[in-house]
């Protein structure tokens, strides 16, 4: 049982249900309904003083932990323990591996003499049981094909108790309201009130719960009609013992009662019945399925189906189980592609120490190289705020799929014995570069970055809208007139998981993994920095370069048929006369089909035909291509398939149809006469104040970001505002001269080459638009010969690894950026 490192509490499992045989108990059962109350009645005290586990049944020896809750999950017993010294040293140190509930199928109150059912009295940590497995009482926790036992992290689900009490709690009360209406005396209200809870503390079902509480119902409606306000003993779990009414009347009493609960089961069922029968036939018309995948999708949710269910209702849930088949028909071909999502609750089954002795050995290693003393590695100690909890995660899924490899590696580097081969490319090397790329990715604090295990085509990305379009002359409502309605809502936009896929070149010094003082670390370092930072940049641009297109996509204006004839004959570049230009977006599938329309398409047409854009892999048939070399100042180039520039002629139909952002403001960068550069660059610090002021009173979005390439943001530090005498507040440098803040907002640079924004652009808005959420984390397959081009052997590997992640930024929240471009009207 390995604890996270400095938590005092755990979730273990106490026991499960099933039939069992043991020769001090005989045959006995563990229900579900049993588990179900033992919660309840640890809910509410019966037990009357805290419940404590103790090591060997020897509560005179100290609490080794106290349960603080308890929980059904599936078919077992959770509970949520506050571990004592005593009960970690015994867990840590001395072998205790398995649990022994203590507990009493009929608990008897001592003072009241109430029966209240299966109670937990207790626990005992425990070395080895006398019956394994087959004795509840004394079950292991489940283990893994490494042996290593899953108790760390589990995701409970509790909310259907938690339903279920608050289901209990309301009819109960709708039930004691009716009887006090019957004028029934004190005494017979809380006979009734007691039986009833005790009678629907097993229900689950609440069609069934409010059939056996309406009996009671009916029960106090017949005594009020015969007895009145009477003060009796009234016993309702022995009727024919009932004071005050003869036998006839007990047995007349509850033919009645069993006769009319019967006739409404069985209408209930048969309603149930035809409930099932429309979802199984909604769902078996659709002809793409098989039998198999419409029999699984209809019994995954038969049990949901309740009688009181319209039939839209039914068939409502039918589409919805329509849409999963659908996502399970893609899962297959996910998976056909070698691709499989993880499935169920999460359980990291990695130890703990495992992982942190792996990542300890290399970072100490990893800070003597030159790579970390010439600031290329950055091995930091502490993750941003920020974002350290997304990158934690995205790290311990990495561990939980690699926790055999691991545990090999630390054996190893410890001088163990290991099954690693010499072929393999080490799993450290690989966590450490996940871990050095997304630690040192400050674009991650700018962005809703999350994770989604579970995803296979799509994921979802939240957002928050606000609405006062029905709110008007100020929210003044006169007497009689209707209310104005303000919403604030929470939703979901659909983005598309996308595999990023690379190929690295790994060094022969950083495979040979024969003992651990023969690794070449400086070798290591330098994979690691290399490796880090192509990733780090190749995240960055997606992120970037969608955080652009997404402002500039807000509101932008189509331009049709713009000729560009006159530009021809003799330079194989263009510009358009309005810019910038918005790129151009086509959403895909996991193998690359067209999903819904082009977005903001540019289409051009050369000679008379229209061109296809360059895909930059030179593998295109041959002939001309058009590639944008700035959408920022809309300069369009002709190539070829393999990327050479062509001189197109001019004849024909030449036009460009694209579609150019309104969400910006351009500043003109030329000096003009008798100014100066650092003049001229206050137009870029008020560009950037006005956009900001304007984002505030007209769409009512406060910014809180400023984004920029370095160029930019050298450039405006040389803004005169800067010089001390005419320092504002709000705008400041930092201590090597790079923009700290402008007007308020924290400026960020880019680090990352080639993106859209180039040397022109400046983005301002809020951040946590932009979501990016990692399905799979970025994990490389075995490393192969790498050689040149005759084929000869280069004393490398290759190792190709893959991220399946989405990037987008929600339609309805893309008004919460703009941008400013910076430029010279001359030189375009």
């Amino acid at each position: 049982m390995n604890l996270e490192e400095g938590k005092a509490a755990t979730w273990v499992t106490i026991t499960r249900t099933g039939k069992f045989t043991d020769p001090r108990y005989g045959e006995f059962e563990i229900s579900r309904a049993m588990l179900l109350t033992m919660v309840d009645n640890f809910n509410k005290r019966v037990f009357g003083q805290d419940v404590f586990i103790d090591v060997a049944h020897r509560p005179n020896d100290g609490a080794a932990a106290k349960v603080l809750k308890l929980s059904v999950e599936g078919d077992r017993l959770r509970a949520l323990c506050e571990w004592t010294p005593l009960g970690l040293d015994a867990i840590q140190n001395k072998g205790y591996r398995y649990l022994s509930i203590e507990y009493h199928e009929h608990y008897t109150d001592n003072e009241s003499g109430t029966d209240f059912g299966p109670v937990m009295m207790g626990a005992g940590l425990v070395v080895r049981p006398a019956i394994k497995r087959l004795d509840p009482i004394q079950l292991s926790e489940a283990i893994d094909d490494q042996g290593i036992p899953v108790l760390i992290h589990p995701e409970l689900q509790t909310k259907l108790l938690q339903e279920l009490h608050i289901m209990h709690k309301n009819a109960l009360e709708k039930l004691k309201a009716k009887l006090a209406a019957k004028k029934l005396a004190a005494s017979v209200v809380d006979s009734l009130m007691l039986a009833a809870e005790k009678a629907v503390a097993h229900v689950v079902d609440e069609a069934a719960a409010t059939l056996l509480l309406n009996s009671f119902d009916d029960t106090g409606t017949k005594l009020a009609e015969q007895f009145g306000g009477q003060e009796i003993k009234l016993s309702v779990e022995v009727p024919n013992l009932t004071p005050g009414m003869n036998a006839d009347q007990v047995r007349q009493l509850m033919a009645d009662e069993t006769k009319r609960a019967a006739d409404s089961a069985k209408a209930l069922s048969d309603k149930r019945d035809g409930n099932v029968k429309l979802l199984s036939d909604t769902i078996g018309a659709v002809a793409a399925f098989d039998a198999e995948t419409k029999k699984v999708l209809t019994e995954a949710v038969s049990d949901l189906v309740t009688p009181e269910m319209t039939s839209e209702q039914v068939t409502k849930l039918a589409q919805v189980q329509i849409n999963q088949g659908n996502d399970l028909a893609i899962a297959r071909q996910l998976s056909s592609l070698g691709y499989v999502a993880p499935r169920g609750n999460l359980h990291i089954s990695v130890p703990f120490e495992d992982v942190k002795k792996l990542e300890g050995m290399y970072r100490d290693q990893l800070k003597k190289t030159a790579s970390y003393a010439n600031g290329g590695l950055k091995l930091a100690e502490k993750l941003p705020e920020r974002y350290s909890g997304f990158v934690n995660m995205v790290l311990a899924e990495f561990d939980r799929v690699h926790a055999p490899t691991i545990a090999n590696e630390v054996k190893m580097l410890s001088g163990g014995q290991t099954n690693i081969s010499d072929t393999n490319l080490p799993v450290g090397f690989r966590r450490e570069v996940i871990r050095e790329a997304l630690s040192d990715l400050r674009i991650l604090e700018l962005v809703q970055a999350t994770t989604d295990f579970s995803a296979t085509v799509t994921t979802q990305i939240p957002y928050e809208l606000r609405d006062m379009s029905a709110v008007y002359n100020d929210g003044i409502v006169y007497e009689g007139q209707p209310i104005h309605r303000a919403s604030v809502g929470q939703f979901m936009d659909t983005a598309y998981i996308q595999p990023m896929k690379l190929a690295m070149l790994i060094s022969n010094e950083v495979m040979y993994f024969t003992q651990a003082s023969a690794i070449n670390w400086d070798a290591m370092g330098r994979n690691v920095e290399m490796n880090a930072r192509i990733m780090r940049e190749l995240i960055c641009r997606r992120i970037l370069n969608e955080l652009q297109r997404s402002s500039d996509a807000y509101q932008a204006a189509a331009v049709a048929a713009e000729s560009f004839t006159a530009q021809l004959g003799a330079v194989s570049q263009i510009k358009t006369v309005s810019f910038p230009i918005v790129r151009p977006f086509q959403q895909r599938d996991l193998q690359g089909n067209n999903v819904g329309s082009p977005q903001n398409p540019v289409v051009i047409t050369l000679n008379s035909v229209v061109i296809a854009q360059w895909d930059g892999t030179g593998k295109q048939a041959a002939g001309t291509y058009w590639k944008a070399n700035s959408y920022n100042l809309g300069y369009i180039q002709f190539v070829t398939q393999a990327g050479a520039p062509v001189v197109p002629a001019a004849t024909g139909t030449n036009t460009i149809a694209y579609y150019t952002p309104t969400n910006i403001v351009k500043v003109d960068t030329d000096i003009p006469a008798g100014s100066s550069l650092e003049e001229q660059m206050n137009k870029v610090i008020q560009a950037v104040g006005k956009r900001k002021a304007f984002m505030s009173e007209q769409r009512f979005v406060v910014p809180d970001f400023l984004l920029t390439s370095p160029s930019v943001n050298n450039a405006m530090s040389n803004a005169q505002q800067f010089m001390q005498q005419f320092a504002r507040n709000g705008s400041a440098t930092d201590n090597v001269g790079d923009l700290g803040q402008v007007n308020g907002l924290p400026a960020y640079g880019t680090n990352a080459p080639g993106v859209d924004m180039g040397a022109e652009r400046v983005i301002i808005g809020q951040r946590g638009l932009l979501g990016y959420v990692v399905a799979k984390p970025f994990v490389t397959g075995q490393p192969f010969e790498a050689v040149d081009a005759s084929g000869s052997p280069i004393g490398k590997k290759q190792a190709y690894g893959e991220e399946y992640s989405a990037i987008k930024v929600p339609l309805p929240v893309a008004n919460r950026m703009t941008s400013v471009l910076v430029y010279s009207v001359s030189n375009r």
